[in-house]
């Protein structure tokens, strides 16, 4: 027996597909380093990356969080990791990004809220990490595709690991 989608479902699933396949093309950019093409591509001229401290939970906005980056900051962080002056990453670690359980949470017609995990895998320096946690994003449509305008990256971890650097963009 099949069951023939409704316009509203269909309509739904083409919309989670654009935003898996946006993450996924996203997620290959920031593997491969392609820093400056994720900045420009993929971001919005007011975006806001931020990753809460690991010991906070919910929604803290006061709380000091290990990366909470404006646009000009994230430019910076940018520019600094591809031209060598962070010494963690010089040379530059391998990453291998897993995102899953992506979920489109509202659709507010000019941005979505979305949802998803991931676990980032590092590698390089003598050492394999593995960060694991949840995506929180808002998404301004932008034709077929989208742009990130905020992006809270909620790691799972009670602490990172001892001498754990957070140096990659996540």
């Amino acid at each position: 027996m099949t069951t023939e989608l409704t316009i509203d479902e269909s309509a739904r699933v083409r919309l989670w597909h654009r935003v898996n396949q946006f993450l996924f093309r996203e997620a290959r950019l920031l593997d491969e380093w392609r820093l400056r093409e994720w900045y420009d591509g993929m971001l919005t001229h007011d975006v806001h990356y931020s990753v809460p401290a690991t010991d906070v939970r919910g929604e803290a906005v006061d709380a000091l969080g290990l990366v909470d980056d404006d646009a000009a900051r994230l430019r910076q962080r940018v520019e600094q990791l591809l031209n060598g002056e962070v010494w963690c990453e010089n040379p530059r670690s391998r990453t291998n990004r897993v995102i899953g359980n992506v979920e489109v949470l509202a659709d507010r017609g000019t941005h979505l809220d979305v949802a998803a995990n991931l676990v980032v895998h590092r590698f390089g320096h003598g050492r394999s990490d593995a960060y694991v946690g949840k995506y929180r994003c808002e998404l301004v449509v932008e034709g077929e595709s989208f742009r990130i305008r905020r992006r809270v990256v909620v790691l799972d971890h009670e602490t990172l690991y001892e001498h754990g650097k957070l140096s990659i963009i996540l």
